[in-house]
């Protein structure tokens, strides 16, 4: 079991990709947090029910920019949104992990944005943190979201510090260079993690 975590626009998910390249399954708390709102499902009734249906597009999925909009400059709406959210996901994760589990999977991995945020890491170890240059993180983010270098380092600062990050990682993979060095960094990691 492991834990895969980084500041945002770090490339978190590339390095998940590697890591299912070379065998791991992945569990995706991002996507799992898609699943419990999905239309119909608990999460969702109780989001609408939370929030109004103000925060529903046409199909009646959620409005996700809408939601992080109402909540992130509002800390009391963000922990009701949080505590709808996160048990369902981890219920959802720990299910499907269990499932990986079974099946015999060698590697399994937790996908998680905000895994030190949400204490994760007390309970799953080893932990990789994807790190990289604050000033790249800045310019993927402002590329990938199509937004300006004081929006994104708004978004920056309101994580947690890539320090504080680093500091509580069991592994530190640098995303600062080409894709072959990413690559080799994960390669280094997994071997590490399968001779412990």
């Amino acid at each position: 079991m492991i834990g895969l975590t980084g500041g945002i626009a770090s490339g978190k998910s590339t390095v998940a990709k590697i890591l299912k390249q070379l065998g791991a399954a992945i569990v995706d708390a991002d996507q799992l947090s898609r699943e419990v709102v999905a239309p119909g499902q608990d999460g969702w009734k109780e989001i609408t029910a939370t929030f109004g249906r103000e925060v529903l597009q046409a199909d009646q999925t959620l409005d996700r920019q809408k939601l992080r909009t109402m909540i992130f400059n509002n800390p009391d709406a963000r922990k009701q949104l949080e505590a709808i959210i996160h048990p369902r996901v981890r219920a959802l994760a720990e299910q499907r992990i269990g499932e990986h589990g079974a099946a015999g999977v060698e590697l399994i991995v937790y996908e998680v944005p905000l895994l030190f945020e949400g204490k994760i890491h007390e309970w799953l170890r080893p932990v990789i943190l994807v790190a990289c240059d604050v000033e790249i993180q800045r310019q993927r983010l402002q590329q990938r979201d199509a937004i300006d270098a004081a929006a994104a380092q708004k978004i920056i600062d309101a994580q947690m510090s890539l320090a504080e990050k680093r500091r509580l990682a069991d592994y530190v993979i640098e995303n600062d260079s080409s894709l072959a060095d990413l690559e080799a960094q994960v390669r280094a990691v997994v071997a590490k993690i399968k001779a412990t």
